[in-house]
């Protein structure tokens, strides 16, 4: 899951460029605070958060119920154009979601996981502290993050010290342990929701009075190098496209954001990323005081409609074919929200 993740995350802050500020109807007045906390949630109109990733034997479809919450905050830099960027974030103790792997073929069955003590992330790398543990039934995994890797240990038994590339082998090695594997699943898809909810995050950068304007606000992806796969566009888009209707995009506003062939160029490797189909997101909040500040934003509702992620493999150079064994798929939802912290 985690080449795939990553790609997505790349790729669509890089298209968080048209102007307007971190979280609202942006002008020079408002000002965007340097810290905001935040809650991801269960949607109930998007249903629980699915990933589908092909796997022996069939398609293998984790559930995401986000029920009980993540919590945390974020802490963000602003730019001269009022462009926000999260820098660095945390994920609080108590936060928990809950894990069924077993929806498509069975895989490692359902599970908790509970942050025990809190993590911290730079955007973009693993935690660099905290602790997590992976509940099923009886068993009790814990998971200690440390610089450059983790521990992991059965019911408090000895440590085993992994690296996170390793922790991330045992995923798919049938060799390891079912608790092991366990959680290893538990921290890719803590990974994966951060990914998905990071990416909203940047979009906030797109709601602006331009939209009143120039609507929807397209933008162009990269072209192919040589022949695109069979039934795919030279050269796809991305378009971000305000629902509303009045002078500007206001608080209760939906918006939608659709990918149409929409391939990830990376000039270094082989395997880049073919992007499809749209997210919606509902219900923009907008909370401004009276000092200007730019107290609350989100969406109540973030919806991912069957969005895949295929990858492209160029061989020979020139010829791009998509590999359907690395395809994974997207649906369900969740809710951001995020509250500033004002003196």
């Amino acid at each position: 899951m985690k080449k795939y993740t990553y790609c997505l995350l790349l790729f669509l802050f890089g298209c968080g460029g048209n102007g307007g500020g971190g979280g609202g109807r942006i002008d020079d007045d408002v000002i965007i605070l340097p810290t905001y906390g935040y809650q991801i949630s269960a949607s109930p109109a998007g249903g629980l958060l699915m990933v589908t990733v092909p796997g022996e034997g069939g398609m293998r479809t984790i559930s995401i119920d986000l029920g009980n919450t993540l919590n945390g905050e974020v802490n963000v830099s602003v730019d001269f154009n009022n462009i926000a960027t999260v820098t660095d974030y945390s994920l609080q103790s108590l936060s928990t979601l809950t894990v069924n792997s077993d929806i498509g073929i069975q895989f490692l069955g359902t599970f908790s996981v509970e942050v025990i003590e809190d993590m911290l992330f730079e955007v973009g790398d693993p935690p660099t502290t905290g602790m997590i543990e992976v509940v099923m039934g009886n068993e009790t995994v814990t998971l200690e993050v440390f610089v450059g890797g983790v521990e992991l240990r059965l019911a408090g038994g000895l440590p085993i010290a992994l690296t996170w590339d390793e922790l991330e082998l045992l995923l798919d090695d049938n060799a390891a342990f079912s608790w092991q594997r366990r959680a290893a699943l538990a921290a890719e898809v803590l990974e994966f929701v951060f990914v998905q909810a990071l990416t909203v995050t940047e979009v906030l950068n797109l709601v602006t009075d331009e939209l009143a304007s120039i609507n929807p606000l397209v933008g162009t992806c990269d072209a192919f190098t040589g022949a695109p796969p069979a039934g795919v566009l030279a050269q796809g888009e991305e378009r971000f496209t305000w629902m509303g209707s009045g002078n500007f995009p206001m608080g209760g506003d939906d918006f939608q954001w659709l990918f149409t062939d929409c391939w990830v160029d990376d000039a270094n490797d082989t395997e880049d990323q073919l992007i499809n189909g749209s997210i919606d997101l509902n219900n923009y909040i907008e909370i401004i005081d009276g000092q200007f500040n730019l107290v609350g934003t989100g969406f109540d509702e973030v919806i991912f409609n069957n969005i895949t992620i295929a990858r492209t493999d160029e061989n020979p150079p020139g010829t791009f074919t998509i590999d359907p064994a690395n395809t994974i798929t997207v649906s369900g939802g969740f809710d951001l929200a995020f509250i500033g912290f004002t003196n």
